[in-house]
C-alpha cells in the first residue's frame, strides 16, 4: 500500500473475501466528525468513486485505482469503477476514506487514510479506530513497509498497517517513477463472511498513489 504523488491512482487491500456484486466507494471528502448513525457523515464538494466487483475478490488481494482525477480514464485492477464530482487530492491536508452505503439512508466508514492538522478530527465519532492510517507532513509517496504474511486475518494485520511507523515516506524529488508494492497479504485465519462489513478493510490500506496535487488544503478542480 502507498501514496505517490505522481501517479494519478490509489490502491487499498481487502482482508476478507468479497463476493461477486459487492459495491464500495471511495471519496475524498471529510468526514463531518458526528458519530455514525447520529448525523456523521462526509461533506460535499469533492468526488466518489462507485467500484464494483464483478467477481470474487479473495482476502488478502491488493487492488490498484488509476487516473482517478480523470472520469474518462479512471480505472481498477479488479471490478468496474466509475467516478462523480471533482476528486483530487493533495500532497497536504489531505484525506480518503472507504466507505459503503448502510442501507439506512446513510453511510458506514470502513477505513481511511489521511495527514494534516484537520484529519485527526475528522475522525471523531466515525468509528473507525484502527481501520485509519494517519500520517504527518508533506506526502508525495508513501508506502507500507511491514510483512504482509504471518499475521493471519484482519485483526492481526490492522495494528501494525494503521501504524504510521510501518510506512516509509518521501517527501520530496521525482516520485513518478515509483509505484506501489502490490503483493498480497497472506491471510490463514479464518475470514468472516462479507456481509460483516464492521471490519471490511485493508490495512486501511487507501493506498492512494496521487497525481499532480496541490500543496493547499483542497482546490477543487473541475
Amino acid at each position: 500500500m502507498a501514496i505517490n504523488a505522481s501517479e494519478d491512482g490509489f490502491a487499498l487491500a481487502s482482508f476478507v473475501d468479497l463476493a461477486a456484486g459487492t459495491q464500495l466507494f471511495v471519496t475524498d471528502n471529510e468526514w463531518n466528525g458526528l458519530p455514525v448513525g447520529a448525523g456523521g457523515a462526509f461533506t460535499s464538494g469533492e468526488g466518489v468513486l462507485a467500484w464494483t466487483l464483478d467477481s470474487a475478490l479473495t482476502a488478502g488481494s491488493v487492488v490498484r485505482f488509476s487516473a482517478v482525477d480523470s472520469a474518462a480514464n479512471v480505472a481498477v485492477s479488479h471490478g468496474v469503477v466509475s467516478r462523480s464530482g471533482s476528486f483530487s487530492l493533495g500532497q497536504t491536508n489531505e484525506s480518503v476514506y472507504l466507505y459503503r452505503d448502510d442501507g439506512l439512508g446513510g453511510v458506514l466508514p470502513l477505513a481511511a487514510l489521511g495527514y494534516g492538522s484537520g484529519f485527526s478530527d475528522e475522525l471523531t465519532d466515525s468509528g473507525l479506530g484502527m481501520a485509519a492510517v494517519m500520517l504527518d507532513g508533506t506526502v508525495k509517496f508513501a508506502e507500507y513497509a511491514g510483512d504482509r504474511a504471518g499475521a493471519g486475518g484482519l485483526s492481526g494485520y490492522q495494528e501494525i498497517v494503521s501504524d504510521p511507523n510501518q510506512w516509509m515516506k518521501q517527501s520530496t524529488g521525482d516520485v513518478s517513477l515509483l509505484a506501489p508494492n502490490m503483493t498480497a497479504f497472506t491471510v490463514t485465519a479464518p475470514v468472516p463472511e462479507p456481509t460483516t462489513y464492521a471490519m471490511l478493510l485493508a490495512g486501511l490500506g487507501v493506498v492512494s498513489t496521487i497525481a499532480r496535487r496541490r500543496q493547499g488544503r483542497r482546490r477543487v478542480t473541475g
